[in-house]
């Protein structure tokens, strides 16, 4: 035997070198097998079986391993073969929630904000399956409760969506081997075609803001500027630049939009100038009263019911009406791409017959003569 440290040879079973005094670790080490098989090691004249089960989650929502111990096996063969047993016996399977609660803490922060309210609506939808374990779910279980609890077809996807995040991680663990959130079906995609307001429309917008009704502004503001619902919930008073009718740091979506100004028309600059009292949001309504409230200005002031959206369709159609280039009607909506701005203008047949007969002011106004047949 010798010293790991002098090199030199001393007495069997020494706690120390009697020549440089290290001591020596007469301990054998542990030898594990792979592929989370578990591991046997002796103590005393007993062998021991050891084997990493399972993931759990404490209450700060951190995942830890659990391991599972037995000894007084006789030999390591008997402990070994425990190790199987017990990887299969006392395994224990984590519910949707408990799964969803590591999702929560590791990968949906890295989202997008839209991205990471939608999950958890798409979590509260679920509600039903969360206490059960991802491994007596069925096809059936998951498609019943998209079908009972979304209400429409992009609430569906998004529960889909975090269902089959939350099968990826269980197929990780080996709790599961297919993700079952595959083979639910979405319902059909209706998409229906955005209406811009009409003139007529436009008009008992301005009228009803001259009598007082200040929340119409809000309507004035993404039509004359093709602001987005969303960016106008996020606009601080001090992004906006009246004396140059801009709007800096509220785009959103794309690097475009986050990047370039939102331009406003100046009609529309006392309008913006009256919402700017004070400080703070430009909305100091929470998104879901201001939609509440848009709906009952809708029909407090006598036009259609349309999505808050077509605002900003109204924006894109009137440009093109007012045969601006389409490079400015792109700059105007602030996309990456001009076939993007196409799908904002929505122009009707009136302006297909005064395009189509511009097109004979361009021609002879004289008879064409007929050309005599010789017969040639």
């Amino acid at each position: 035997m010798y010293c790991s440290k002098c090199r030199r040879e001393m007495p069997e079973n020494a706690l120390y070198c009697p020549w440089c005094g290290k001591t020596v670790n007469n301990t054998p080490k542990r030898k594990k097998r792979g592929n989370g098989q578990g591991t046997a090691y002796k103590r005393g004249s007993t062998w021991t079986a050891e084997v990493t089960d399972y993931y759990f989650v404490d209450e700060a929502g951190k995942k830890h391993r659990k391991k599972l111990t037995k000894g007084g096996f006789p030999t390591k063969r008997d402990a070994i073969a425990y190790c199987t047993r017990i990887r299969t016996a006392e395994k224990k399977v984590p519910t949707l929630l408990e799964l969803y609660t590591v999702y929560e803490t590791s990968s949906l922060p890295k989202l997008s904000k839209d991205k990471q309210t939608a999950y958890k609506k798409a979590r509260e939808r679920l509600e039903p399956l969360m206490g059960k374990k991802i491994s007596s779910l069925t096809t059936a279980d998951l498609q019943t409760v998209i079908n009972e609890n979304s209400s429409s077809y992009y609430t569906a996807r998004d529960m889909k969506v975090l269902l089959s995040h939350l099968y990826k991680a269980a197929c990780a663990d080996q709790f599961v081997t297919t993700n079952l959130a595959a083979y639910v079906v979405l319902p059909t995609l209706e998409e229906k075609e955005p209406v811009p307001f009409t003139a007529e429309e436009v008009n008992k917008m301005w009228t009803a803001f001259a009598d007082g009704d200040t929340f119409v502004g809000y309507l004035l503001l993404m039509i004359y500027s093709g602001m987005m619902p969303g960016e106008l919930f996020s606009c601080e008073k001090s992004m906006v630049d009246l004396d140059r009718c801009e709007i800096y740091g509220c785009g959103r979506k794309t690097k475009t939009r986050k990047s370039n100004a939102i331009v406003f028309a100046d009609v529309v600059r006392p309008v913006v100038e009256e919402l700017c009292q004070g400080e703070g949001k430009l909305c100091h309504l929470y998104e879901t009263e201001w939609y509440d409230e848009y709906h009952r200005t809708t029909a407090r002031i006598g036009i259609r019911d349309l999505p808050p959206y077509s605002c900003r369709h109204t924006t894109g159609t009137e440009a093109a009406r007012m045969n601006l280039n389409a490079s400015i009607i792109q700059k105007i909506m602030r996309h990456s791409k001009i076939t993007t701005s196409q799908r904002y203008i929505h122009l009707g047949t009136e302006e297909a017959h005064s395009g189509i007969n511009s097109i004979t002011h361009t021609l002879p106004t004289s008879e064409p003569q007929a050309v005599e047949n010789t017969g040639d």
